[in-house]
């Protein structure tokens, strides 16, 4: 019996329009940005458990499933918004989100006025500006660094000067752009701590350096 009022009082807490309305919107904007920076993992299953526990809610309440899709249709549009440059459809998703969140509990016709459950309006509001701004603010530059060139790895460290911290006698380790390195010389036998270097490649986690002429390393200051 304990249980049983448990599971009583957890639906009668999702019925509570404004706990359904902002589970709604919570697993909708975790599922955007699952589906928008892939990899995420937590991201997704909790967009998928707050969207249940929403529909929980929704279909024990009086709702208005216009408004549902009117929010749905939103955040699509903020998605594609993502993808798109522009401004049109960051208005249209406004103007969604904000009519599904004001329709959400309101039924058409002539008793619309006499609807028993009512959203909190400033609770709309908030809810819609804020989805708006996570996603203008938020969302779209971490979607856009994700296609910014690498700034720093493996891959860019070629061609950088560094310095022995260990001698290579062929292999020792070297300080290259405040890092030390795993490091093999190229075409020397042994190459004396302090030296300065330039690295020619990388091979695995080791890189594959050559020691400058004294009137280059007089230049480097690292």
């Amino acid at each position: 019996m304990e249980g049983f009022g448990v599971l009583q009082s957890l639906l009668a807490w999702l019925t509570n329009p404004n706990v359904a309305y902002l589970l709604l919107i919570a697993g909708l904007v975790a599922l955007i940005a699952e589906i928008s920076m892939p990899g995420i993992g937590y991201s997704g299953a909790i967009g998928v458990v707050c969207l249940i526990l929403a529909l929980l809610g929704l279909f024990r309440l009086p709702t208005n499933w216009v408004g549902v899709l009117l929010i749905v249709a939103g955040f699509v549009m903020l998605l594609l918004d993502l993808k798109i440059a522009g401004f049109a459809l960051s208005i249209a998703a406004l103007i969604a989100l904000g009519l599904g969140s004001f329709l959400i509990f309101t039924p058409f016709g002539p008793d619309a006025s006499e609807a028993t459950v009512r959203l909190s309006p400033w609770l709309a509001i908030g809810a819609t500006l804020g989805v708006e701004l996570f996603f203008l603010l938020g969302l779209t530059r971490a979607v856009a660094s994700q296609h910014l060139p690498v700034a720093v790895g493996r891959e860019t460290i070629v061609g950088k000067l560094g310095k022995v911290t260990q001698e290579l006698n062929p292999a020792g380790q070297v300080l290259v752009e405040s890092e030390e390195w795993s490091a093999i010389s190229d075409g020397e036998a042994k190459v004396s701590r302090g030296t300065i270097v330039r690295v020619l490649g990388v091979e695995g986690l080791t890189l594959r350096v050559q020691a400058l002429p004294d009137d280059i390393a007089s230049d480097f200051d690292g």
